[in-house]
């Protein structure tokens, strides 16, 4: 029997069977892993409350297949305290993950992102810098990353003072007269965004809106679960 172990994140789990669950977890070295973890939901494991979202965990485990069983857990860190509107943000990047990773797919640099994105959440004066950056990195993890300095019809540098649409999949192009003002963004704010310089609220705004376009046109204009939490909220 071939044991794999991998540290690890738990980014959704399910009741299975009657005391069992179906987990998903993001590993560092292979992506999205879907396991069963048998006896999961039994009194001592939930006592032991070992195999927690937002904490990195040692797994191993072992099996063919799209479905692995768990062997074993570990947790190497503390889990990273959430609160708040802070734990929405979290549980938000988890559904992102686990609807937009393919399964056993390695992610270059994604994992660690992701690690440093938690405790930044947490510790964060505003986390909303540290939310649009992961964003930004897993649209580019995916393979749709942009080039936020060239307009993609033209080919010419995009300039401060003019304004440009954004066309998902591609980039950005200069503005047609009967576009709608609100879909429009300024030559300067996509500069900022290709250096990741978000001191100017008007462009973490804008790198918000372009990250939720891009976003919602990767999950098929489907909604997100956690989304609503900010609603109810």
């Amino acid at each position: 029997m071939s044991i794999e172990c991998h540290n690890a994140f738990i980014l959704h789990r399910r009741p299975y069977r009657e005391t069992s669950q179906l987990i998903d977890l993001f590993c560092q070295d292979v992506g999205k892993v879907s396991l069963v973890y048998k006896g999961g939901r039994s009194s001592t494991r939930m006592r032991r409350g070992t195999a927690q979202p937002f904490t990195l965990l040692q797994v191993s485990y072992f099996g063919r297949g799209s479905l692995k069983t768990v062997k074993s857990f570990e947790a190497q860190t503390q889990v990273v305290p959430l609160v708040g509107q802070r734990l929405f943000l979290a549980m938000y990047i988890n559904e992102l993950l686990y609807r937009l990773l393919q399964a056993e797919t390695a992610c270059d640099g994604l994992f660690e992102c992701y690690q440093q994105t938690l405790l930044a959440i947490a510790g964060a004066v505003d986390p909303q810098i540290a939310l649009r950056l992961f964003e930004l990195t897993l649209i580019e993890t995916l393979g749709y990353g942009v080039n936020f300095s060239e307009d993609i019809y033209s080919g010419e540098l995009i300039e401060s003072g003019y304004e440009y649409q954004y066309q998902h999949q591609a980039g950005f192009f200069a503005k047609q007269a009967i576009h709608k003002q609100h879909d429009v963004y300024s030559g300067q704010d996509i500069l900022a965004l290709a250096q990741r310089d978000f001191s100017n609220q008007n462009v973490l705004k804008s790198a918000k809106r372009f990250c939720r376009q891009a976003l919602a046109n990767l999950l098929g204009g489907k909604p997100l679960h956690s989304r609503a939490l900010f609603t109810a909220k």
